[in-house]
């Protein structure tokens, strides 16, 4: 019972990880503050370890399409585990984000999260003009300007992030809308895969009780530059640290 408990443990830091745990929105005004940070097509391949065990792989891609006749980003994340880590508790993620080039707010926000024998499937779609989510079974208010989970990671690549500031922000998921506060923590030099690099650490942190409180601290390693590329992600937990480490970055 032990050992599968701290499996468990084990997952439920990795699946965080993997599904890029960060959660935020921001007002559309935002978008104007930083030119557009990353790069056409850019995609970043992660490595996912707990200590030396290579638990799973993780990519994060964005791109310019044209949908429903707007000009968008298409933001997409992909999870999977690896080795035995797949027997006990094999995961097959994917996220997928349509936000406005315009303005970065969310126009529809799409799961398919395959962990364990948990299965779960969610379509939102964000009607901005009237401050709504829209889901199949259910409409749940939201302040105009939220954007969905994924999103959330690349909007915080356009703030101005200095140590020791921190900012609020609203997240709407699993039909709720939730307060966090995301602190800028420090700036510090990691070694990754894909290589040295000088990166602010933030962390996101939740005001009251809500999803994710019981999964420990997540810190966020952004490069200390204007792409404020996402290089590291470490969840601390009971049985240790589950670490999502850059090995390569792709800019088309």
């Amino acid at each position: 019972m032990m050992k599968t408990n701290k499996h468990k443990l084990i997952m439920i830091a990795l699946t965080g990880l993997l599904a890029v745990l960060w959660l935020g929105a921001v007002p559309v005004s935002w978008a104007g503050e930083l030119n557009i940070p990353f790069a056409r097509g850019e995609k970043i391949n992660y490595v996912v370890k707990w200590g030396f065990i290579v638990a799973g792989r993780a990519s994060l891609s964005i791109e310019p399409q044209v949908w429903n006749g707007q000009d968008v980003y298409r933001i997409v994340s992909e999870a999977t585990s690896a080795g035995w880590i797949s027997s006990i508790y094999p995961v097959k993620d994917l996220s997928e984000s349509i936000v406005s080039r315009e303005t970065f707010s969310t126009l529809s926000f799409f799961k398919d999260v395959n962990e364990g024998k948990y299965h779960q499937k969610e379509n939102m779609i964000f009607d901005q003009v009237n401050g709504k989510v829209i889901y199949p079974d259910t409409t749940v208010d939201i302040p105009k300007g939220t954007v969905d989970v994924l999103a959330s990671l690349y909007v915080v690549r356009f703030r101005s992030l200095e140590p020791g500031k921190e900012f609020t922000i609203n997240v709407c998921n699993n039909k709720k809308n939730y307060e966090l506060v995301v602190k800028v923590i420090s700036r510090e030099t990691v070694n990754v895969p894909a290589g040295e690099f000088k990166t602010i650490m933030v962390e996101p942190l939740l005001k009251q009780e809500g999803i994710f409180m019981h999964k420990g601290r997540l810190f966020v390693y952004l490069t200390d530059d204007q792409e404020r590329i996402p290089v590291l992600l470490r969840s601390k937990i009971a049985v240790g640290s589950i670490v999502a480490a850059m090995e390569k970055i792709q800019k088309n």
